[in-house]
């Protein structure tokens, strides 16, 4: 005697279709929402991190005979290019702190100092959904977001 084999009808699967095709129509746009939170908030971490390692090379520089006219984020920014800070205000140089590279890839992390102080912009890159406003650190630590500039 054949043991009777049994399978799933094609209406069965249909609905089994159309009910995963319903929870991805709902669950895709919160997932890439909570991406962009995500990069978000690792990168107003990442910048936290940043001001205390500058703070850390300024307590350093001041041991040095040139302080303070050596304010170590006079040159945070790179004008040319090259990754070095040679700058103190512009694009954040890749040396200067150790931004991992999606931070990089989706903000533009800009820097602009004075003898006194510096603030650390993070603009995000365009992306779908993602804020409009710049996340702003200063020399102190304290945060802010401001709307974009048009």
């Amino acid at each position: 005697m054949r043991a009777q084999q049994r399978g799933f009808s094609l209406l069965e699967l249909l609905l089994v279709l159309a009910l995963l095709t319903v929870l991805l129509w709902f669950a895709a746009p919160r997932y890439s929402a909570q991406q962009t939170h995500g990069r978000s908030v690792a990168m107003q971490l990442e910048l936290l991190a940043c001001v205390q390692a500058l703070h850390a090379l300024e307590l350093a520089a001041e041991q040095s005979p040139n302080w303070p006219a050596d304010h170590t984020w006079l040159q945070l920014a790179d004008s040319n290019g090259d990754g070095v800070g040679d700058s103190p205000a512009g694009s954040l140089a890749e040396q200067s702190c150790a931004l991992s590279s999606s931070t990089r890839s989706h903000f533009q992390v800009d820097v602009r100092g004075s003898s006194d102080a510096f603030l650390l912009l993070a603009h995000p890159q365009s992306q779908h959904g993602a804020s409009t406003e710049v996340f702003v650190v200063d020399h102190l630590g304290r945060r802010q977001w401001l709307p974009r500039a048009p």
